[in-house]
């Protein structure tokens, strides 16, 4: 048997978090150990820190209570490679127990500007990673392919700086999953799995989330591919009702990027509550049910803690 951790992502639940009163952090977290997860990660983007859902060192201590009761291994998301947001974060992630920190570019510039000034905030940053221990991971989000990532990673050369790979977002800048991956393999620490499909609506072309098992990514030859090149933990995220424009001139030819399938364009969040609420409760539940037995047919198994 192969013998892996699985995270839940809270992008899988946003809606649940934006429109439920009964639907924190800490009712996240005991969720994700009830439905068999050993970690969780949590965005902390924007104001309030999202779905940390607090910005006081005694909230932060009360999530890490929580975490350690429940047994449960936590990483944070910020979106802002600027060394003032990283501090900042970093500090956050220390005092909720986090062991990594995920974070993309929001530079608007040339692509060669872009790395040059990621790699500059990545090694300035780097020092206070080492120092608290926790380990920063740079995520291929809509803006970079693979190769890019790597030349980035391979410029800061530092321990505590890594890659985060999803198992989608390589579409949004018009790269074969499986492509990305080979070529962030040497600095991959964390991934994100989900599905997606690539569809038409309105003169454009859009990489759409669909309930996992839906869609048309190779998630499981992912999966196998990242398991042999030595991960070990994962993270589910539940996408549906997610939509971003395809960035690239042209659509690839890939299965990945095929129109052949029956979804139809769907953003969650131009729903009624009621509707996204249920929609995302199904798909979430529908799609971790999926992984678990796609998981178990290829002989994986999710540690328990």
């Amino acid at each position: 048997m192969k013998s892996i951790e699985m995270h839940i992502h809270s992008f899988s639940l946003r809606f649940q978090f934006k429109y439920r009163s009964d639907f924190d952090v800490f009712t996240y977290i005991a969720l994700a150990k009830d439905r068999g997860f050993t970690g969780v990660n949590i965005s902390a983007n924007g104001p309030g820190y999202r779905d940390l859902g607090g910005t006081t060192p005694q909230h932060f201590a009360n999530v890490r209570a929580c975490l350690q009761e429940h047994h449960m291994a936590c990483e944070i998301d910020t979106s802002d490679t600027r060394p003032d947001n990283l501090q900042k974060m970093l500090l956050v992630a220390s005092q909720v127990g986090a062991e990594r920190l995920r974070v993309y570019t929001k530079y608007e510039a040339p692509l060669s500007e872009q790395m040059d000034w990621t790699v500059r905030d990545l090694k300035a940053i780097a020092p206070e990673a080492e120092r608290l221990g926790i380990t920063i991971v740079f995520e291929n989000h809509e803006d970079f392919q693979g190769a890019v990532i790597s030349r980035i990673l391979e410029k800061v050369n530092h321990p505590r700086i890594k890659a985060l790979y999803d198992y989608g977002n390589s579409q949004m800048v018009g790269e074969d999953p499986m492509h990305a991956l080979r070529a962030m393999q040497p600095y991959i620490d964390a991934v994100h799995v989900k599905d997606h499909v690539i569809l038409k609506s309105e003169g454009q072309i859009w990489v759409q989330g669909v309930p996992m098992g839906q869609g048309l990514l190779p998630i499981m030859e992912q999966t196998q591919a990242l398991y042999d090149g030595g991960l070990r933990r994962f993270c589910f995220e539940n996408v549906w009702g997610y939509a971003a424009r395809l960035k690239a001139d042209c659509l690839p030819t890939s299965a990945p990027f095929s129109l052949d399938h029956h979804h139809g364009f769907l953003n969650g969040a131009q729903l009624k509550e009621s509707e996204a609420l249920d929609q995302e409760w199904q798909a979430f539940e529908s799609g971790w049910q999926w992984y678990q037995r796609a998981l178990e047919s290829q002989r994986f198994i999710v540690e328990r803690q």
